[in-house]
């Protein structure tokens, strides 16, 4: 008999899941949902079917300079944009069944007092083991405006690979580098001429490339990654950005008195994932950072390949360095999920929003957390095609596992089932542990996890064999479907006796149906239904 669906011999294991906190100067759409969130949550889920005590924490990353863009499109200010959008966020995520079980607002309290304290803490103690170093650089500042233009203020082409960038980074090859390393830079708003002037910042000393890199290697990072982050290295001198010249941020000792100096918010990471390991001490009752050597908790971050050299070198280099800390136990790492061949944008309004999908009554959350989760953005980007989803949500969900599940339904016992078939328990605990090694690897696939579900969705025998076959395929159906399609996993379950989410480990109690509920399913999509949702840009007539 399984040891996982009886529960024996497991022992449940702490996890903390940090996805990346977002920039709260807009709504999310479903090329952020795609990759890192919809990848956390459905690890979670997972584990919580699997008998383990994960915890998601993640936050605003409200320092931003693209909060203080915003500020000025919307004439506001940028704590008044960051709480509104920063609740959006919060919206977004539960419109999508994105479990959070902790957010941090570093602006705001209890948050902010907490955050700074960490600020200070990390860098005193960075500085006493020689990391922190001051450094001087060329800077674009407006002096019309009185703006020190970059960041997101700043545009340009990328220095590694030509595209254009806007701020400090590339997410075309994911380099980072200086403001006077962008080729053909100027400011975003015509607001007069730059001068160039040279200012002192602070800067984080990393570990020597060699033992970055076996660290890298050690946590399984793909050597692409790895090489960005060496360029990055070589380019930079084996330093990563600690203070920027800008007003909105934490305060930072000014080497100047005329230069604003707050902390950088990709340095600001490293704080932020040390206060979510503090949180997660709290919030699970082990009493210890997450983070600290001994804790025993694994530690997963979740993040898009824009964010390869803040995660591998401000938190995992910084980490190296701190004395006191182990890196992340996993770096997952996925490409950017595209719409319609073309890069999501808030800007362009070129997006489908979370909002508007979740709202739509003839879309299910489900449907659209199953198509997402098909997607193989560890490999490769990947695209929403409206063509595809229609599909998926008709032929795929609604006419075939719904009729199935219909059909389960109606053959579902008066009374508490009889045993399932050894052999309906093995294929089960098999398809359990390809899900365990798609979602709780170095690696993470959510499309070997959904065809995992898949196989089971499509086995006739499981579903039609004796003693109550219908029952146990419906029942295993609710927890191999959690991780991408909580609802429907919710709604079997608890129609089946359970309570709460689906759990392994009670899987075998012979519960009664409540056969008086009508069998859960999936509504047709129509085209109308889904263009509502979509942007002007893909509306027939705009164009593409």
């Amino acid at each position: 008999m399984s040891l996982l669906l009886t529960g024996d011999a497991h022992v449940p294991q702490h996890y903390l899941l940090v996805p990346p906190e977002a920039t709260p100067n807009g709504p999310l759409h479903l090329g952020h949902i795609g990759g890192p969130f919809l990848w956390s949550d459905m690890i979670a889920r997972h584990l919580r079917v699997r008998g383990d005590l994960p915890l998601v924490i993640t936050g605003s990353d409200v320092y931003e300079s693209y909060v203080t863009l915003r500020a000025h499109a919307e004439d506001s200010t940028p704590t008044e944009v960051a709480a509104r959008y920063g609740r959006r966020i919060q919206d977004d995520l539960a419109a999508l069944r994105i479990g959070v079980d902790a957010f941090i607002s570093p602006d705001q309290e209890p948050w902010r007092d907490l955050f700074e304290q960490e600020v200070a803490t990390s860098i005193a103690r960075l500085k006493d083991r020689g990391a922190v170093l001051t450094r001087t650089e060329r800077v674009p500042y407006c002096e019309a405006s009185d703006r020190w233009v970059v960041g997101g203020w700043l545009q340009g082409r990328c220095p590694e690979c030509g595209a254009g960038v806007a701020s400090y980074f590339c997410e075309e090859c994911s380099a980072h580098f200086l403001p006077e390393s962008v080729v053909e830079p100027r400011p975003l708003l015509d607001e007069g001429p730059l001068t160039w002037r040279e200012i002192s910042s602070l800067f984080l000393r990393v570990p020597e490339r060699d033992v970055l890199d076996a660290t890298l290697a050690e946590l399984d990072i793909a050597d692409r990654y790895r090489e960005t982050v060496a360029r990055f290295l070589e380019r930079d001198g084996l330093t990563v950005r600690l203070s920027a010249p800008q007003k909105w941020g934490v305060p930072l000792p000014a080497p100047e008195a005329d230069v604003p100096h707050a902390l950088f918010p990709y340095a600001g990471i490293f704080m932020f994932a040390r206060l979510a390991g503090a949180v997660h001490g709290q919030l699970s009752g082990t009493g210890v950072n997450a983070f600290d050597p001994e804790s025993g908790v694994t530690t997963i971050t979740t993040l898009g390949i824009d964010n390869v050299i803040p995660t591998l070198v401000s938190i995992v280099g910084t980490s190296l360095l701190h004395g006191d800390m182990k890196p992340y136990d996993r770096c997952l790492i996925n490409h950017f999920y595209q719409l319609a061949g073309r890069k999501f944008s808030t800007s362009a309004r070129h997006a489908i929003w979370a909002a508007d999908v979740a709202a739509s009554p003839a879309i299910a959350v489900d449907a659209v957390r199953y198509f997402l989760a098909g997607a193989d953005l560890e490999s490769a980007p990947a695209s929403f095609e409206t063509a595809d989803f229609l599909t998926t949500a008709n032929a795929t969900l609604a006419d075939d596992l719904g009729k199935r599940i219909a059909a389960a339904w109606g053959r579902l016992p008066d009374g508490p089932p009889h045993a399932p078939a050894t052999a309906t328990v093995e294929l089960l605990e098999s398809l359990l542990a390809e899900q365990s090694a798609a979602l709780d690897a170095t690696r993470v696939s959510t499309r070997r996890a959904v065809t995992a579900l898949d196989r089971w969705c499509a086995d006739d025998a499981v579903a039609h064999a004796a003693e109550d076959g219908a029952y146990w395929w419906l029942k295993g159906l609710s927890l191999l479907a959690f991780p991408a399609m909580p609802d429907l996993a919710e709604q079997i379950w608890q129609a089946l006796g359970g309570t709460g989410e689906p759990r392994a480990a009670a899987f075998l109690a012979p519960t009664p149906a409540d056969r008086t509920l009508p069998a859960p399913g999936f509504t047709r999509v129509s085209a109308a239904d889904l263009d509502a949702c979509l942007p002007d840009t893909l509306r027939p007539g705009a164009d593409a």
